[in-house]
């Protein structure tokens, strides 16, 4: 019975960390539309999901420490559910245990390039956003116009789109 209330707390995991990976691709696509609005939504969506994780997480502590207990083990070690098989001795509970660690990892592995991917299109659209904005106030650096010697002491001239002298 213990199994079971461990398998039931892995495939709830895998449950909430499926509707995190499906939020994450709507921030890709949010992200590749330019859609902020959505991208703000998507994001306060997935804090709360971050949130409700983490306590289904704390949750499955507990659960694997009362394993543990049922099993005469009373440490406050946190192990892990590769640890914990091996004090399952029923082949059928094992079997099915097993395929929960194995669905819920190969989730967070997904998850995990989906995040990477979507960290690096937003690097991206900031260094294009940078670029633009470069390119319509300028840069510190004119590049190519030719100042005399003499003149090289002098700082350049930062020019803003907004007016600073009052």
């Amino acid at each position: 019975m213990e199994v079971q209330v461990l398998i039931d707390g892995l495939l709830k995991m895998d449950g909430l960390h499926a509707n995190l990976l499906e939020m994450m691709e709507q921030k890709k696509q949010a992200i590749l539309n330019r859609n902020y609005e959505e991208l703000m939504s998507t994001l306060s969506l997935e804090s709360k999901m971050v949130k409700a994780i983490e306590e289904c997480e704390k949750e499955l502590l507990g659960v694997a420490q009362e394993f543990l207990y049922s099993k005469g083990i009373k440490s406050q070690l946190e192990l892990t559910i590769s640890e914990i098989l091996r004090l399952v001795f029923d082949p059928e509970e094992k079997r099915i245990l097993d395929e929960a660690r194995k669905k819920l990892g190969n989730r967070l592995i997904e998850l995990k390039q989906v995040n990477e991917l979507n960290q690096e299109l937003i690097t991206q659209s900031l260094s294009f956003i940078d670029f633009s904005l470069n390119l319509m106030i300028g840069g510190e650096d004119d590049g190519p116009i030719y100042s005399p010697p003499t003149s090289q002491d002098r700082k350049p001239t930062h020019r803003s789109i907004f007016d600073t002298r009052a």
